[in-house]
């Protein structure tokens, strides 16, 4: 199930590159910015911006959709998902999130890039939800990219059953990795899942010989302690193959997507954490990092910051 396939992304990997969006995702993350990448079903996405009251959708569905203050509006516990309002939906107003793909027909559209990632030195990034949760269709997919001399990257966050993802890992060129918390407990409460099996596969994925970042999406309140961001570079410091530690700014970017599939965003009131409270985290990272080869940086601006 593919919920989105970005094209010319510059920030996940090297060069230019595809982002294949795999959905569904074990986690629960306060802050995530794809909360439609969380089901492994499809759903329904709603922009009441776009409705032109024509009222189609509650002619069709009488029993979930009914007007509020002017707007027709899906009741998410009556809803069955049969699809039937986004099929007359004219203005595009309640769109279907999530399309079942097989391995052909996602290949032939990554292949049309071939030339950008041939120029650029860029690939394809298989992103999510959690990616390591479709083992099958990663090791397939990844797989062909890798006899085509296609580049392959994979986001995650760790979440996976390790004896089933590994046939993936040899056609994978490089990793992005994701660490929120050392804290198992602050994991489970900001995640929903305790951090044991992430820091296991994470150790087992760096004797793989794959250039791994890990990333630490930085979240005020939530885990931008200095010790925190310390004990992560501490854990991190002596992983083979791990090659940086990147910190990410919180963002509220995705807080409408939250409105659209009728559930409530956690973190409606946080603000992004102050560059000199990122770089001050980063000047706290790299003396741990240092004496094994390795940096923390942060992003400002499109340029690093060591």
């Amino acid at each position: 199930m593919i919920f989105n396939i970005q094209k010319c992304s510059i920030h996940d990997g090297l060069g230019l590159r595809t982002l294949v969006f795999l959905k569904g995702c074990p986690l629960r993350c306060l802050w995530c910015a794809n909360p439609e990448s969380q089901s492994y079903q499809q759903e329904i996405m709603e922009f009441p911006r776009k409705c032109i009251h024509c009222g189609a959708c509650q002619r069709v569905c009488q029993s979930a959709i009914s007007v509020k203050d002017g707007e027709f509006i899906i009741d998410r516990e009556r809803c069955t998902k049969c699809f039937k309002c986004t099929e007359v939906c004219y203005a595009e107003s309640k769109e279907v999130v999530g399309e079942e793909m097989d391995i052909d027909t996602l290949f032939k559209e990554l292949n049309k890039d071939r030339r950008f990632y041939q120029r650029s030195g860029g690939g394809v990034t298989f992103s999510g939800g959690e990616p390591l949760t479709h083992p099958d269709f990663l090791a397939e997919i990844a797989g062909k990219c890798k006899r085509n001399r296609i580049n392959t990257t994979i986001e995650t966050c760790g979440y996976g059953n390790y004896d089933e993802f590994k046939k993936a890992l040899p056609f994978i060129d490089s990793m992005f990795i994701d660490l929120k918390h050392m804290d198992s407990d602050v994991h489970k409460r900001l995640t929903g899942v305790g951090n044991e099996k992430i820091l296991s596969n994470t150790r087992a994925i760096s004797t793989h010989g794959i250039p791994i970042t890990i990333r630490t999406p930085v979240v005020p309140g939530c885990n931008d302690s200095v010790d925190n961001i310390e004990a992560i570079a501490a854990f991190i410091s002596e992983l083979p193959n791990v090659q940086e530690y990147e910190l990410l700014s919180y963002h509220n970017l995705g807080s409408s997507k939250y409105q659209s599939l009728g559930i409530p965003y956690a973190l409606e009131d946080v603000k992004p954490p102050a560059e000199e409270d990122m770089m001050e985290l980063v000047r706290r990272a790299n003396p741990i990092l240092a004496p094994h080869g390795k940096q923390c940086f942060y992003m400002i601006k499109n340029k690093k910051r060591r």
